[in-house]
Formats: C-alpha cells, structure tokens, sequence
C-alpha cells in the first residue's frame, strides 16, 4: 500500500510539473522570443497529457496516436495560414518548436502512464 502510495505521488506530481519543464526546455532551445503567453497552450498540453495517461492504463495504445494526429492536424492549419509573415524559416522553426513540445508532452504522458499502470500491477 506505501508503495502505490508513493508511486502515485510521484506520477502525480510529474504530472503537475511537466507543463512548465517543457515550457522551461522549449524556452532554451528556442531562439526567437516568444510573446507572452495565455497558457492555452499549457492547458492543451496537460489534457493531451492526461489522455496519453488514461489511454495507456486502459491498454488503448492506437487511442494514443489518435491524440498526436488530432492536434498535429490542427497545428499544421495554423502554421499553414501564415500568410501575412511570409518567412518560411520562421515557419520550419516555428513547426520544429511544436514538434518537439508535443513529442516531449508525449513522452511524459507514457512516462506517466506506466507509473500509474504500475500501481494496478503491484
């Protein structure tokens, strides 16, 4: 029982502090400044992380991808309507930064998912 104790502490509170280690890890690698932010983009980035979590304890691995396409769908329309800069750089640039926040929200969420699934093991 401390074991499954402590494993959900510490799922829980990987949890709660993945948003701003990746928001920390994309602002370092990141050349451009970014504005500030509403924290849309965190909250989009906790629930994708959530569903990740959920679907991996449930077994539903092909759910999980459908998670990834969904917001890779709607990314790419916003990176596509970038009419009005006309830089393609920026756009590569812009495309490589959500890229690697959605692969490392991804990776935390099976991280996750396999110290929860861990608990219903033990």
């Amino acid at each position: 029982m401390v074991l499954k104790s402590i494993i959900m502490l510490i799922g829980i509170l990987f949890y709660l502090l993945s948003g701003p280690f990746i928001k920390y890890v994309l602002a370092i690698i990141s050349t451009n400044v970014m504005k500030t932010s509403d924290h849309i983009g965190l909250l989009i980035g906790y629930i994708e992380r959530m569903l990740v979590i959920l679907f991996f304890i449930l077994g539903e691995y092909t759910a999980i991808g459908l998670v990834i396409a969904s917001k890779s769908i709607l990314r790419f329309n916003d990176l596509k309507d970038d009419q009005h800069n006309h830089n393609p750089d920026k756009i590569d640039k812009k495309s490589e930064y959500i890229l690697l926040g959605t692969m490392l929200s991804l990776l935390i969420g099976m991280i996750n998912g396999i110290l929860f699934k861990l608990i219903f093991i033990i």
